[in-house]
């Protein structure tokens, strides 16, 4: 066959598919000749071709209009970094904004929402060289979203997700520490610094914890639709079961609104002072009665302990009791002085900052942010020092024990079902891990 008769077959295809597309008479009665079997030769040049009649001035004008076709422009949506020193300007430019349209960008996106912040991400979509969507995270569920193009303008508006509060109950065994099997169940380190807070007055987590020990913690959590934890709340149940003796708490809400604390008997346990006023930090400096000052350059006591922390972190107080002194000193920096009872009281020295509610006077609960850490004072580095009084005396705040007794009262129902179900719980894991035999000493 000579290379004629093949670009005469492909030209055959080629224009079979365009008269199909068209659905001219042609195409029709070229489909059905082609499925006759008659051979190409015969289609292009018999008697009967259907390309005698052609206007091949309409297949040309075919196929210079179908080079014309409209492109559609796909949307792409990315995430954008903002650096530091970002204003709304400069991130219309990062994102490759149209320059005509700057100021109905930044129109909407500045009226009463939070100034840009470094690392935070936004979510663009761009189609074509338009920028015509932009989203932004506000927290608790609210989105800015920011759309138009760059003709007719931006606009702005909120769209709030759907959230609810849900309980969340976790239940582990420990192998090494509390804090890492916890944790390694997703506990939150602000809830496992609440669960030492709950038991802290009759456990000593750094000796009384054994392998196989178990534990117990239901606290509350607000969650968007997807599922996306927003925050943590309080915890409501919590128990260990140390050695085959098990201790728990169960929160209650008085109809007064006062919120209280039951142990496993069913009782309101003895209040005791939290054992760290900072969470999450280490200790740099010990109680001594003769600690060189890095600043003085001489031996003296050193009565309280230093808790490294970053600037910052804030501060709370240990116990419940009246701000007797809220002030600044320049030994002691921004400091609050509380006292608990005609025997003990408590200072918090270098803060960055003193708390709206921590004015001399002001009555505070156990556990109430009184201030920030900070550097202020005679201090080499951002730290919080934390004396206790006895009877006006120092005493070493990490090796006393201070109870505030609760009332008695009686536990609702509620309280011991949850208590009843927590026992049933660590019966349960004891069959599993052995642990409950032995009674710890």
């Amino acid at each position: 066959m000579s290379s004629y008769s093949l670009v005469a077959r492909g030209s055959i295809i080629a224009l079979v598919g365009l008269f199909i597309v068209q659905g001219t008479p042609v195409g029709q009665r070229l489909t059905r000749d082609w499925s006759a079997g008659r051979s190409s030769d015969d289609i292009l040049y018999g008697e009967t071709s259907p390309f005698q009649s052609a206007s091949f001035k309409d297949v040309d004008s075919l196929l210079q209009s179908s080079g014309n076709m409209t492109q559609v422009s796909v949307a792409e949506t990315f995430e954008h970094k903002v650096k530091k020193g970002t204003t709304l300007a400069s991130l219309w430019r990062d994102i490759k904004g149209a320059p005509r349209a700057v100021s109905s960008f930044v129109s909407a996106f500045s009226h009463k929402h939070p100034k840009l912040k470094a690392g935070e991400v936004v979510s663009v979509t761009r189609k074509g060289d338009e920028v015509v969507e932009l989203r932004r995270e506000l927290g608790q569920g609210a989105t800015l979203i920011i759309s138009g193009a760059s003709d007719a303008g931006y606009v702005p508006r909120i769209e709030q997700a759907s959230i609810s509060t849900r309980h969340r109950q976790v239940t582990g065994t420990i192998s090494s520490s509390l804090v890492s099997a916890a944790n390694g169940l997703d506990v939150p380190y602000s809830v496992i610094d609440d669960f030492v807070d709950l038991f802290s007055a009759r456990v000593e987590f750094q000796k009384d914890l054994q392998p196989g020990d178990t534990f117990t913690v239901t606290y509350d959590e607000r969650v968007l639709e997807s599922g996306k934890v927003l925050e943590t709340g309080s915890i409501t149940s919590a128990s260990l079961f140390l050695s085959g003796e098990m201790f728990a708490v169960v929160r209650d809400v008085a109809p007064d609104g006062t919120v209280r604390y039951f142990d496993e008997k069913g009782e309101m346990p003895t209040k005791a002072f939290l054992r760290y006023p900072v969470q999450f930090t280490r200790i740099g400096s010990v109680f001594s009665h003769a600690r060189f000052h890095p600043i003085l350059k001489v031996s003296r006591p050193h009565n309280g302990v230093d808790f490294s922390a970053p600037i910052g972190t804030p501060v709370r107080t240990v116990g419940d009791g009246v701000v007797v002194y809220s002030g600044y000193s320049a030994s002691t920096g921004y400091m609050v002085r509380i006292a608990h009872s005609s025997q003990y009281t408590t200072e918090y020295m270098h803060l960055s900052k003193i708390a709206p509610a921590a004015k001399k006077g002001a009555r505070v609960n156990r556990g109430s942010v009184i201030g920030a850490l900070g550097n202020t004072g005679l201090s080499t580095g951002p730290h919080l020092h934390f004396g206790l009084f006895d009877r006006g005396k120092y005493v070493d705040p990490m090796k006393a024990k201070i109870i505030q007794t609760a009332p008695e009262m009686k536990a609702p129902k509620a309280v011991l079902a949850a208590i009843a179900e927590m026992k049933k719980t660590h019966k349960e894991l004891a069959l599993t891990t052995g642990n409950g035999v032995k009674k710890r000493a």
